[in-house]
């Protein structure tokens, strides 16, 4: 009996001492932040340069009188407690995507050019020759070239594509794990998949960080669709639905228009997803 009480107790501390892990400890933000370059950077030659450290930095410096902290967790992880309205911030996420429409969401902080296809640069050329430039995803995802993608990973208005014909195929894959959209880039250069639908940017990453400096990896290529052609895809800073996290939106949309124009955070998002991305700021605060 004595065992079973001490065991109880035992859990009750554990759940208490997680709730109080991610409950309210005075901070006014809490960024949960994940290992995904180069969204984050954790290491390296670009280390604390993904464009998303770069925004909560952004945020940091123009929102001084607030308390701010930074959790380092798995983007599963931080979705998960965040739904349980725990008290978190993820600063890069999709606004107005279904899968995220649970949490609130800031005023647009910046735009991503569309998904598209990377592969091989011998692949590249038998897809175009097979599926048209730009490409036919619809087409492509009913042929028998090996597809992977790191688990949970969604695409938007392509997410049809994708559960009505790859996920039920032979040739599909997820990746899992810390390091899933790099190893999946690895994966794709040495021929052990075919391709992945995914932002130029990881793959612009991938190369400047490994794929030039081993011999046993093909050049990748990015190959737009086109499905997706004329899209543009907002992203935003995503809170738990709760008062806590509402406080934290009005906070952060009261200088989004500052951090919008820094510097820092302009020339980040150049680097990585090119001086020609889209620009939301053209005032599209919603």
């Amino acid at each position: 009996m004595m065992g079973t009480k001490l065991k109880v107790s035992s859990i009750l501390f554990m759940l208490c001492a997680s709730s109080w892990a991610f409950a309210d400890q005075h901070d006014d933000i809490i960024w949960g932040v994940n290992v995904s370059p180069p969204f984050h950077i954790w290491q390296g030659e670009y280390e604390h340069e993904g464009f998303c450290d770069t925004l909560v930095d952004t945020f940091e410096r123009e929102l001084p009188a607030l308390s701010q902290s930074t959790r380092k967790l798995p983007s599963r992880r931080i979705t998960m407690l965040m739904r349980k309205n725990q008290h978190l911030c993820f600063p890069c996420l999709i606004k107005g995507s279904d899968y995220n429409k649970d949490f609130i969401f800031s005023d647009v902080t910046h735009a991503y050019p569309p998904h598209g296809v990377i592969t091989t640069a011998s692949n590249a050329q038998q897809l175009i020759k097979a599926f048209g430039e730009p490409l036919s995803f619809t087409a492509l995802a009913q042929s028998n070239y090996r597809f992977a993608q790191p688990i949970e990973r969604r695409y938007g208005e392509l997410q049809p594509i994708v559960e009505d014909y790859l996920i039920p195929s032979d040739h599909f894959q997820e990746v899992s794990g810390e390091g899933a959209h790099m190893n999946l880039m690895a994966m794709i250069a040495t021929g052990r998949i075919d391709y992945t639908l995914d932002y130029k940017m990881l793959m612009t990453y991938f190369q400047r960080t490994e794929g030039q400096t081993n011999p046993d990896f093909e050049p990748l290529v990015f190959i737009p669709i086109k499905e997706n052609s004329d899209s543009v895809i907002l992203g935003a800073v995503g809170c738990s639905n709760n008062q806590w996290g509402q406080h934290a939106i009005n906070n952060m949309n009261r200088v989004i228009e500052q951090v919008k124009s820094d510097s820092d955070f302009r020339q980040s998002l150049d680097l990585w997803l090119g001086a020609d991305r889209p620009r939301p700021e053209f005032n599209n605060r919603h």
